[in-house]
C-alpha cells in the first residue's frame, strides 16, 4: 500500500519522489485515521463508507456502561480497514463526556 502524505489539516502535499510516499505501517496507520475521521454519510458517492460515531450517539446515550460495547465495535471497524492484520493492546477509558481510545495495529 502506498500513500500521500498529508500535512496536519489533511491536506495532501504535492510528491518530488516516491521516497516521499507513505508505505508500510505507516501508510496502514494513515488510512485508519482517514477512516476513522470520514463519517457515514459524509462521502456522497459512497454514503454507507465512513465511521459510525453518530449512528451509534442517535441509537444510544454514551455512558461508562457501554463502553465497552463502544471501543468493541470501534475495534472491529478498525479490523476491516485494508491492511490491518490484527489490533492488539486496546484500552478505553471515559472521562466525563471524553471518551479515549488507543491500540496497537
Amino acid at each position: 500500500m502506498i500513500l500521500r502524505p498529508v500535512d496536519a489539516a489533511g491536506d495532501i502535499l504535492p510528491v518530488s519522489s516516491s521516497s516521499d510516499l507513505l508505505s508500510g505501517p505507516e501508510a496502514v496507520a494513515r488510512l485508519v485515521a482517514y477512516e476513522l475521521s470520514l463519517l457515514k454519510g459524509d462521502w456522497w458517492e459512497y454514503p454507507e463508507d465512513g465511521f459510525f460515531v453518530l449512528e451509534f450517539m442517535r441509537e444510544e446515550r454514551f455512558s461508562e456502561a457501554n463502553a465497552g460495547m463502544f471501543a468493541s465495535r470501534v475495534t472491529e471497524f478498525i479490523r476491516g480497514v485494508e491492511g490491518v492484520f490484527e489490533v492488539d493492546d486496546v484500552q478505553f477509558q471515559v472521562d466525563g463526556r471524553v471518551f479515549r481510545y488507543s491500540c496497537q495495529l
